[in-house]
């Protein structure tokens, strides 16, 4: 088989150097189960979402361990396309790849997603790994075992409370893609269309072109929001990433949403919890917010806002029964510009009779 576009052997020797060991969390994996357990009861209680599948047990893990999972995810998931690109730079008319050449793209892909794995291994505290492209498999469960500690200790929150917080916000997540299983399928469709027309060659005289031809304060605005790259982009793979973006603004600002609902009534420090989550994303050094444009979690966050947002007012207008009418189906999910407009899609979907919910945690 030939060569791969990009050097993962680098690349996961990068990510494991990066990744380093980190502080010792104190507790025990039993605990996380524990708390996860604890948890799903909740948020299935709250949002009366049923799942289809027993959902993953919590897996206590190191930086290591979860650098080598998601490495092993990037490398499937960009399977398809490293195929096209080397069918591009090898094909008839493309003239011939020479050796050093391939060498340097190897190398040089090879160390940028080491890179990004490594940083992203330093932060990830908790993970539910689902496959979103190719057949499904047993999904899991992590909680990165160094992060919690050095995330809690940061922060100077209560460690149970914390605990019961990474629990809740991972958790969700599992509840939710358990109880809608056409919600991977959907996403990762698009996201296998979206990678396959990406590996498109685009010339740079059509990227330039754009530049040139687009208004500076978009430009800017684009820039500093993560986004210049999608503005860049042919239309039809510009209008794939915002389907594929709405759809997980919506995911996150649920899960976003449902946590601040069962937390607020879970215990009375989760607010002062959350402030602190607040300040501490505020505070970040100038490197860990370059970092963060790059490997586009600047705009993560943005979702989480804006989906959240959305999340809010339907519950707050209509209750969790009509926000739970977007699982209904593909067609029921917000649109684009219905995310940023409630009402429009309340009015599409139609409004949902709300049952009183009691007692929401008096069998916990």
């Amino acid at each position: 088989m030939p060569d791969r576009l990009v050097d993962w052997s680098l690349a996961e020797r990068l990510s494991l150097t990066l990744a380093g060991t980190g502080p010792v969390w104190d507790g025990s994996e039993q605990e996380l189960r524990t708390e996860s357990d604890r948890a799903a009861r909740l948020v299935r209680r709250y949002t009366g979402l049923r799942p289809k599948a027993t959902l993953p047990e919590a897996e206590l893990v190191g930086r290591a361990d979860w650098a080598r999972v998601n490495l092993e995810s990037f490398r499937h998931l960009s399977t398809t396309v490293e195929e096209h690109l080397e069918s591009r730079m090898s094909g008839a008319g493309n003239g011939t790849v020479s050796g050093i050449q391939r060498t340097i793209v190897r190398a040089a892909t090879g160390a940028e997603v080491g890179l990004a794995v490594g940083y992203l291994s330093q932060r990830v505290i908790g993970q539910y790994d689902v496959a979103l492209i190719g057949p499904a498999r047993e999904p899991r469960l992590f909680f990165v075992g160094p992060n919690l500690s050095s995330a809690r200790e940061r922060l100077g929150v209560d460690r149970d409370l914390f605990l019961r917080w990474i629990a809740l916000h991972e958790t969700t997540h599992a509840v939710h893609f358990s109880s809608v299983p056409w919600l991977r399928e959907h996403i990762g469709a698009i996201a296998e269309e979206l990678f396959e027309k990406a590996a498109v060659e685009v010339k740079p005289t059509e990227i330039l072109g754009k530049l040139v031809r687009t208004d500076p304060r978009e430009l800017l605005r684009s820039a500093k929001s993560g986004e210049l790259a999608t503005l860049l982009l042919p239309e039809d793979q510009r209008l794939l990433v915002h389907r594929l973006t709405s759809v997980m603004t919506l995911v996150e600002g649920y899960a976003e949403h449902v946590m601040d609902a069962v937390g607020d009534q879970l215990d009375p420090g989760y607010g002062e919890l959350r402030r602190a989550l607040d300040r501490d994303r505020e505070r970040r050094g100038l490197l860990d917010s370059i970092v963060s444009k790059l490997l586009g979690l600047e705009m993560k966050m943005a979702q989480y806002r804006r989906g959240k947002a959305f999340a809010d007012e339907v519950v707050r207008t209509h209750g969790i029964r009509t926000l739970n009418r977007a699982w209904s189906g593909p067609e029921a999910l917000p649109r684009p510009e219905e995310l940023d407009s409630p009402g429009q899609w309340i009015d599409r979907v139609g409004a949902a009779r709300e049952k009183r919910r009691f007692a929401l945690f008096s069998r916990v």
